[in-house]
Order: structure tokens, then sequence, then C-alpha cells
């Protein structure tokens, strides 16, 4: 099948892990010291990486084609910054609620303040055999980033199918370009 975009893989390649391990700590550090409380600093950092994830291919074709040694920095920095600057009044933010429930026995209780990666961890503790940190950050934010790229391609297919569809309307019909006669 004809590819106009590269595909993104469905794991993070080793590149983009080691770069989200040599900036995690001090991704944290800015986005805490940015962040009102610590669940969102969590969610700021995972989003930056996120972003960062979701341009990885083209970061990394910056980097080794046209020599942009610091690319990937550069947009982390620039990703911090965007969604650091999020009004609070923003009506679209997500409102948090809290629902008291009793969790099964032998069941861990959701945990608060704690980011995807920790929370799927104790979730599923046999499935991580690592420790949490910038592996399974890695991970987590690949997957999201992963997810939103199937969607945009989704996406994408349905309106060129729409336009194909109208197009042969068009045609069938002999329809002027500027619609009914």
């Amino acid at each position: 099948m004809f590819r106009v975009l590269p595909e993104m893989a469905v794991e993070p390649p080793p590149g983009y892990v080691a770069f989200v391990e040599s900036h995690l700590e001090p991704l944290r550090r800015q986005a805490e010291r940015v962040a009102a409380d610590p669940l969102d600093a969590e969610r700021l950092y995972t989003d930056v990486l996120t972003d960062v994830a979701a341009r990885w291919t083209w970061l990394e074709l910056a980097r080794t084609r046209l020599g942009r040694a610091d690319a990937a920095e550069r947009y982390l920095e620039r990703c911090l910054d965007r969604h650091a600057m999020r009004p609070e009044s923003d009506p679209y933010r997500p409102v948090e609620i809290e629902v008291f429930t009793e969790h099964a026995p032998g069941r861990p209780a959701a945990g608060r303040g704690t980011n995807s990666a920790v929370r799927l961890a104790r979730q599923a503790p046999s499935l991580f055999r690592v420790a949490i940190g910038p592996l399974v950050e890695a991970a987590v934010a690949w997957q999201h980033a992963y997810a939103a790229a199937r969607r945009r391609r989704l996406a994408g297919r349905l309106v060129v199918a729409f336009l194909i569809v109208v197009a042969l309307v068009r045609l069938r019909f002999n329809l002027p370009h500027g619609g009914v006669e």
C-alpha cells in the first residue's frame, strides 16, 4: 500500500527510550515547579512526553538529515511551555470528581496523584518486571501517541472516502460545481 507519511511503530524505538531516560527527571522537576498540584505535574510531563513521541520520527529526521542535534530538546521545551500555559479557567479542562467506593479485598484501590504508568503497574504488577521509570514512562507516552496517530489516520481515510463519494455523485448526476441547478 502506498504511504505518504511513515507509519508510527507500535513500540517505542531505543532512541526515544534513551531520550526519555535522559530527560525524565529534569522534566519532572520542571513540571512540579510549574503545576499547581502533583497530579497536574504528572499529567503535564506525560502530555509533553506524548507530544514528543508523536513527533519522534520527524525529530529524528531533523537530527540526522538536517543536522539539528537539539531538535528533540527544543521541541520538548516548546511543548512544556505550551502545556504549562493552559489557563486555569479553560472551559474544556477536565473536572476531577472523587467517588468513594469500597474496593474489592485483595485488589488495590486506584491511587491518587499517580500517572498512567504507576496506576497500570499497580493494577497488574505481574506484567512489569522493571521498576517504574523511564522505560515504562516512555512506553505509556508512546502508546498514547500511537493511539492518537491511529485516530488521525482513520479520520483522514474517512475524509478521503467522503470526497471520493462526493466526486462520484457529481460525475454520475453531472452536477455543476456550485451544486443543484
